[in-house]
């Protein structure tokens, strides 16, 4: 069955970067140009053999690109705004699926993204109503307890260096908190800006980073059941509380005693509510009308990206994909 996916956010961007990947190798565009970017996209389906097929137009400052994709193959063609649109439109009459405004989500997806559409509207916030959910609930497998655990008391040990930094006391604090990282067995789960202010090589952005940081040690700290709500992104996180979740644990084990890992629906249903979070302070970005309510940017993204890597396969979460 063929099956429409113009609502299909995260394959439209995969798809997208794909491009202007290639203009850029291509020496066509520089990232000069990247800022009056618009995106145009007349169809994006599957066939029914399974292979993807799309006609989109990137439009910058004062060049315009069309491509194709066929046959697993993105290619630059040579039409113009008559022949895009022309084409769109037969093939909307050869493709039903292509006249479907219906998005290829499961029912509990729909649901989600009802839900938290509604809650967002609540919050004066904008939001795409056909932004179809990323997760598919019965294809997700979030991380097990003891890694999730193990990551959360990494990045918390190393968030206090960093914060220590700002205020010249760099040297004291990592003769502080080393042994407690080295015996708890931390040290080789750092991520990469972890590892840079653990081994004194960083640089200031990667302090402020991790200071930030907190509000994605935050976000684990709610998936292990020691926050209770953090669907406001309005305010920082509460750092005594964190401090306090952290204290007295000698080992990862009497941390993760302390927690109780919540379910993957769960888990998911916030995840996806700061998935829209994050559309409405990137739009903002472009379009400064966009209403993002009380919404902190930088507590937005920090915080996703902690729910974000419960989800996923990769290890250091600096490396995540986060598209929105």
């Amino acid at each position: 069955m063929e099956v429409n996916h113009i609502r299909n956010s995260e394959l439209k961007e995969n798809i997208v970067n794909t491009a202007i990947n290639i203009l850029v190798q291509n020496n066509l565009v520089t990232k000069d140009d990247f800022p009056r970017l618009t995106v145009n996209v007349g169809y994006l389906f599957t066939k029914e053999n399974g292979q993807f097929e799309s006609l989109f137009r990137l439009d910058f400052t004062d060049k315009t690109f069309f491509f194709a994709l066929q046959e697993g193959k993105l290619m630059i063609i040579d039409i113009d705004d008559a022949m895009f649109d022309q084409t769109v439109e037969q093939m909307k009459s050869m493709h039903p699926c292509l006249l479907s405004d219906e998005l290829p989500e499961t029912e509990t997806q729909k649901n989600r993204r009802i839900k938290n559409n509604d809650y967002i509207k609540s919050l004066s916030v904008a939001f795409p109503e056909k932004l179809m959910s990323r997760w598919d609930d019965d294809a997700t497998e979030l991380k097990d307890k003891t890694e999730i655990c193990t990551r959360a008391l990494a990045a918390f040990f190393v968030i206090q260096i960093a914060c220590d930094i700002g205020a010249g006391n760099y040297d004291e604090s990592i003769e502080f908190f080393k042994p407690i990282l080295e015996e708890m067995g931390l040290t080789e789960h750092l991520n990469s800006k972890e590892k840079r202010i653990f081994d004194g090589t960083y640089d200031m952005q990667d302090a402020i980073d991790m200071d930030w940081a907190y509000e994605a040690f935050w976000s684990l700290c709610w998936a292990l059941g020691l926050v209770d709500d953090i669907r406001d992104a309005s305010e920082v996180c509460d750092c005594d509380a964190a401090i306090g979740f952290v204290r007295g644990c000698k080992t990862i084990e009497e941390f993760a005693s302390k927690c109780s890992l919540r379910s993957t629906a769960e888990i998911l249903d916030v995840l996806d509510l700061y998935y829209r979070y994050n559309w409405a302070v990137n739009e903002s970005r472009v379009n400064p009308d966009t209403e993002t309510g009380d919404l902190n940017p930088s507590i937005v993204i920090e915080r996703r990206r902690g729910l974000e890597w419960l989800v996923s396969d990769v290890s250091d979460w600096y490396d995540l994909d986060m598209p929105a």
